[in-house]
């Protein structure tokens, strides 16, 4: 307003009026020039305005942009480490349970195992009891009917002591054999009795090695499925770091465009 009050209008309209024309086209164009100075000077102040509104807007959504993000960053930090907490609570739980449930297995099968060796123990001790009577009981039968054929024997002998020394010699070959066979065939029965022992034996401990084998295929699975349980856990937390990083990228993108956009504008 300042600048349309210094304009001079008087020498304007005289200067129009010494280039030809009228009084009335001179003040008409002086009016016209006054309202466009005037326009010109409310359209700076304006302008000017608007600069400083638009330069306080993108300060003020850029600051809550920023806070917005903070408070998101805080939180998702947040959301992640109770994951993390979460998950390797269940990861230790799991842990504990398996070797709680591995060591109740280990008991059991040593157990089992003491179990049956004791009782395989047992069998065979019996079964060597039994074998040891039968040995006597041969044994003494056998020197029982050795004592009855050397008794018979003599008795033959000394019936037929009056008889020829041929006669004597095949009596006494003929004893002699029937006690070998004898002797032969109790040997026979005794050397069986002990192959079946030695196989009950073998088997037994084939059995036990058996169950040695089962126990341990059982921890080496029990830990495979404790690592593929973590390293799936350890699988997801990268994939929510992942998402998370995708969905605020995007987000800060379009808030520097827009900064950019208006910055540009101004």
């Amino acid at each position: 307003m300042a600048t349309a009050a210094a304009f001079d209008t008087y020498r304007f309209i005289q200067n129009l009026m010494k280039s030809g024309f009228t009084e009335q086209q001179a003040e008409t164009l002086a009016y016209e020039q006054v309202n466009l100075l005037n326009s010109n000077l409310t359209t700076t102040q304006d302008l000017a305005a608007l600069r400083l509104a638009t330069a306080a807007k993108i300060s003020e959504s850029q600051a809550a942009t920023e806070a917005k993000i903070e408070e998101m960053h805080l939180a998702t930090a947040k959301d992640i480490a109770d994951s993390r907490a979460a998950m390797e609570a269940k990861i230790a739980e799991s842990r504990a349970a398996t070797e709680v449930k591995i060591e109740e297995l280990r008991l059991a099968t040593a157990k089992d195992i003491a179990d049956s060796r004791a009782a395989m123990e047992a069998k065979i001790a019996e079964s060597r009891s039994a074998t040891e009577a039968k040995i006597v009981e041969a044994q003494a039968a056998t020197e029982a009917k050795i004592v009855e054929a050397q008794a018979a024997t003599e008795a033959k002998i000394a019936e037929m002591r009056l008889a020829t020394s041929k006669e004597i010699a095949e009596a006494q070959a003929a004893t002699d054999a029937k006690i070998a066979e004898y002797q032969a065939a109790t040997d026979a029965k005794i050397a069986a009795l002990d192959a079946k022992v030695e196989e009950f034996r073998i088997a037994t401990d084939a059995r036990i090695a058996a169950i040695q084998a089962d126990v341990e295929k059982a921890r080496i699975s029990t830990e495979a499925k404790i690592e593929e349980l973590r390293h799936s856990t350890e699988a997801k937390i990268q994939s929510a770091k992942y998402d998370l990083v995708k969905w605020i990228y995007p987000a800060l993108v379009a808030q520097l465009g827009l900064y950019i956009a208006l910055t540009k504008l101004l």
